[in-house]
């Protein structure tokens, strides 16, 4: 017996836009941007401003892949 991987009723289309809002808030909100700290990381850029556009790349791609795989 194998078990398939599926993601077909797991979320529905309006629960999942709505755990990547609810995600990017806790995600994007200010106590979460302050773990990072001050510190220069990769050739001087912040750490704190690679995270956000981290956070914000990966939202993207899963809103592309969530919605290409859906329609």
């Amino acid at each position: 017996m194998t078990m398939k991987l599926s993601r077909d009723g797991l979320l529905e289309h309006g629960e999942f836009w709505l755990l990547l809002f609810v995600a990017g808030v806790i995600l994007l909100n200010w106590p979460v941007l302050a773990i990072p700290g001050f510190a220069s990381g990769p050739f001087g850029i912040p750490w704190r401003l690679v995270y956000i556009v981290a956070v914000w790349l990966l939202m993207i791609a899963f809103a592309y892949f969530f919605d290409r795989g859906s329609s």
